[in-house]
């Protein structure tokens, strides 16, 4: 008798416990506009539908998404839910994260902690940053509605290159004085490179930024002393900028770039 319940107990840790080792995707992995919508909606959902298992095709042009309600909330059953994926989308399936944490593995993404969890209280374009800044979204960060194509006459842009020097002002919290130093840029086409040191020796940060119509874009950045972070920017027609987003501990960054001498 004492045998049989012990191979009960074990059969139902075995099968409620699925979180193993390789149960979520590994490698590349882009996903589409419409499936990073459907990932937006996924981790923002509270209440009886708390976000679960978030499965999503190789390509990254499928998604499904699966909820929980209330106490505590476990991952499902990782075959049957990759052949429920396969049979709806006719391609191959795997999870891709399960609540608001990532646990894709790409070389990128560590798979755990803050560096790979979602606020769902983050705007659309911080979510795309971070996907980008992850390693899954490397396409233009414009979250607005695609609209059909109209045909227009072809315009002509003008190239340039810009390089030089600017009085920047950066707020980050975990620095209680106001970041005020110089930064570098080198612009060429609407995207550039940029550098700026770290107050009490901290290091240096060099990163990219990308500028758009309508004087929108997105930054991010890396710094020697293992921190960076990413977010989205406005820029006027005097060269001013301003700029929010969050670091790799979800801390915000917010700065302002003088205008043009």
């Amino acid at each position: 008798m004492k045998k049989f319940l012990s191979f009960i107990i074990l059969s139902f840790i075995m099968f409620t416990n699925p979180t193993k080792a390789g149960s979520y995707g590994e490698g590349d992995l882009q996903l589409a506009k419409h499936t990073v919508e459907a990932f937006i909606k996924h981790i923002r959902s509270k209440g009886n539908n708390k976000p679960a298992d978030f499965y999503v095709t190789l390509d990254g042009q499928y998604s499904v998404r699966w909820f929980c309600g209330h106490g505590v909330c476990r991952p499902g059953n990782l075959n049957e839910d990759i052949k429920d994926c396969e049979r709806r989308s006719g391609k191959k399936c795997h999870r891709f994260a399960f609540q608001r944490t990532i646990r894709w593995k790409n070389g990128i993404n560590p798979g755990k902690g803050k560096a790979s969890r979602i606020n769902s209280k983050w705007s659309d374009a911080e979510i795309f940053a971070k996907l980008n800044e992850l390693g899954f979204y490397n396409n233009n960060l414009s979250v607005k509605k695609e609209e059909p194509k109209k045909k227009e006459p072809k315009k002509i842009v003008k190239k340039y290159d810009a390089k030089g020097e600017r009085s920047i002002a950066l707020s980050w919290t975990g620095y209680d004085d106001l970041i005020a130093g110089t930064v570098k840029f080198d612009e060429k086409n609407y995207k550039g490179t940029l550098s700026l040191p770290l107050p009490n020796n901290d290091g240096n940060c060099d990163g990219t930024y990308s500028l758009q119509e309508g004087g929108k874009g997105t930054w991010q950045i890396a710094c020697s002393n293992s921190m960076g972070a990413a977010g989205t920017l406005k820029w006027m027609k005097d060269g001013g900028v301003t700029g929010i987003g969050r670091d790799h501990n979800d801390k915000k960054v917010k700065f302002t770039v003088s205008k043009k001498n």
